[in-house]
């Protein structure tokens, strides 16, 4: 298949790597020009742990080619993704008949929206077309054939089979699913408690504390996902628990990692720039706080959270608060 990747970052240099080895034509769009020549050049590693693009996957910061795609595969921070949907159609590129694959996890601020919603409200009329891919896979290990395994969910069990077959292979097992609304929040909203996991790493806490957050964590998730009209089940699954406990306690997350440094002492824009990578936790922050309060659903963690990032509450307290509040049923 004719497939164009948008976003050569790790996430989307790994899955471009993976469907090109699968034997498709594969090309890939970076934002920065420079960026790209230097790919597309071989001049650099798309990220530091990440082996070389193969020979053959071509890198381009330009438009031309997409417009004959059969698939198209967006791997970009979720702040990104309207705007680039709005690039794209601005060029004339239009996704009325193409597979259409979100591998960008995160909820718009403001809107609320589900980046398959954002892809819809500016395409239109696209959205059976649309599958997300999710679940517990770190770039650094996919790029190295570790064995993974991933969901691939589509409001047409059809649309999701035929993005599982592109992906499917030796190591990369995928599962295919209907909720789309329950992977697309878990997928999004996981990266919350992964910062919250990393502020007990860097507060020097253990297995214990974190255990808690996790699983405290996920109750909080489902909650919020079964609202918005996911399925229950979906959140035990792949894309809400697998993915959950991977990038909690994953050397790899990058959530985890700025919920460390913040942990540590450091202010959170200190701990996202240290990063040099984008934390989706941060942003996604906003979005779970902002829906608890739509919802009127109760978000501890959530909550605490919110305030260690955006109101200058220290993660000490933060966690005493969360210790030491009226015991409930479990």
């Amino acid at each position: 298949m004719e497939i164009a990747v948008l976003g050569a970052g790790s996430w989307g240099a790994t899955l471009a790597t993976l469907l090109f080895e699968n034997r498709n034509n594969v090309i890939v769009w970076e934002f920065d020009s420079i960026r790209s020549k230097k790919l597309q050049d071989r001049k650099i590693k798309p990220f530091e742990a990440g082996a070389c693009l193969p020979d053959g996957l071509v890198v381009t910061n330009g438009f031309e080619s997409f417009k004959n795609s059969e698939a198209v595969l967006f791997a970009i921070p979720s702040r990104y993704m309207r705007s680039t949907c709005e690039l794209l159609k601005n060029k004339g590129i239009s996704l009325d008949r193409k597979l259409i694959i979100s591998a960008t996890k995160g909820i718009e601020s403001n809107t609320f929206l589900r980046m398959s919603e954002v892809i819809e409200d500016v395409f239109n009329g696209v959205y059976k077309n649309i599958a997300i891919l999710s679940g517990p896979s770190h770039a650094e290990e996919v790029c190295r054939k570790i064995p993974t395994a991933i969901a691939s969910a589509a409001e047409n069990i059809k649309t999701a089979e035929k993005c599982r077959d592109l992906f499917m292979n030796d190591y990369f097992r995928v599962y295919v699913q209907t909720d789309i609304i329950g992977v697309e929040i878990g997928a999004a909203l996981k990266n919350v408690f992964a910062i919250a996991s990393g502020i007990i790493d860097g507060l020097d806490y253990g297995d214990n504390t974190k255990a808690a957050i996790v699983i405290r964590g996920l109750r909080e998730l489902t909650k919020i996902g079964v609202a918005l009209g996911g399925k229950e089940q979906t959140f035990y699954g792949l894309s809400g628990l697998g993915d959950l406990v991977a990038t909690c306690f994953s050397r790899h997350s990058r959530n985890r990692a700025v919920g460390q440094a913040v942990g540590e002492g450091k202010s959170p824009i200190e701990a996202e720039k240290s990063l040099g990578m984008v934390a989706e936790g941060v942003g996604n922050t906003i979005s779970a706080y902002e829906l608890g309060k739509k919802l009127k659903i109760e978000l501890p963690i959530v909550n605490e959270i919110y305030a260690v990032l955006f109101e200058g509450k220290k993660p000490l307290k933060a966690v005493n608060d969360l210790m030491t509040g009226s015991s409930k049923q479990e």
